[in-house]
């Protein structure tokens, strides 16, 4: 009709879409827990008509139809700035909205690690220790999983280590975890990170090591220490443990493993001297 101007859409440019996506994609990444959990979100970035699916979610919001005076040609940088700024509220909205459903998936990933920790070791269900370990471990895992929602590599990380755990791939876990204590972490992450592997380093030791012959006590004493993270505690039962003749190459490699950064520098030595003033006395009692 003459003389009134037609209702229209506004719409983006591919580099306006780009300039308005960049803070939405920040937004939306802080929520990754995982590789699996951002590709969702990563999906809408690179499909278009999912894209312009979220446009249309956006307008109907609250953009709507413009009227006849909004329509002149001299008010499209407004309407564009107005759909761009309309579409990242929109989502950010989202992002909120779904921050306690992600933090939920953090705990809920861990929820059985205490029993499937147990399964996974020869005889746990009766070492009424190392289920005790096994239930702190899980809490502190959990805790650290849902501080680390936002940093999806780390997270990464400390899920590779528990795996590790629940296929008796100690050493590996030991790894995985002392790994992520040279990760770029706030003071309270990094101080959780500590608590996850003092918890895992009692586990790796009570259910490799309580089941030698005469060291069961000793063994219980070295868990138990470096679980509250008392390494200076530990340090004797570890030598002795570590002295003992009937122990294998790949016991020692993982003891090796699990206490060489925490302990004081020669310390296989002085293990080795205790196990020759055993040795002496033996014979003197002959």
């Amino acid at each position: 009709m003459t003389g009134v101007a037609s209702k229209r859409t506004p719409s983006l440019s591919n580099e306006e879409m780009a300039e308005y996506w960049t803070p939405l994609e920040r937004d939306l990444s802080q929520l990754a827990i995982g590789k699996e959990s951002f590709q969702s979100w990563h999906i809408m970035k690179t499909s278009s008509s999912t894209f312009a699916l979220a446009v249309t979610v956006a307008l109907l919001a609250g953009c709507g139809p413009k009227s006849s005076n909004d329509s002149s040609s001299t008010s499209q940088p407004s309407e564009t700035a107005s759909t761009g700024q309309q579409l990242q509220e929109a989502a950010s909205k989202v992002v909120a909205e779904a921050a306690p459903a992600v933090k939920q998936q953090a705990q809920e990933t861990f929820a059985n690690l205490s029993q499937q920790l147990i399964d996974s070791t020869k005889g746990g269900s009766t070492d009424a220790l190392l289920k005790n370990i096994s239930t702190d471990l899980q809490g502190r895992v959990s805790k650290l999983a849902t501080s680390l929602s936002d940093n999806a590599a780390v997270k990464e990380q400390l899920n590779s280590a528990v795996q590790a755990l629940l296929g008796n791939k100690d050493i590996d876990a030991i790894a995985g975890l002392n790994a992520l204590t040279s990760a770029k972490l706030t003071p309270e992450q990094t101080t959780m990170v500590k608590d996850v592997y003092n918890a895992g380093a009692a586990l790796v030791t009570q259910r490799n090591f309580s089941s030698i012959e005469g060291m069961n006590t000793d063994v219980a004493r070295l868990a138990t220490s470096v679980w509250k993270g008392n390494y200076t505690e530990a340090l004797t039962p570890l030598q002795k443990l570590y002295s003992q003749a009937t122990l294998t190459a790949p016991q020692k490699e993982l003891l090796s493993a699990t206490y060489d950064k925490y302990m004081p520098a020669g310390w296989k030595d002085a293990a080795g001297t205790v196990q020759k003033g055993l040795d002496t006395l033996k014979q003197f009692s002959k």
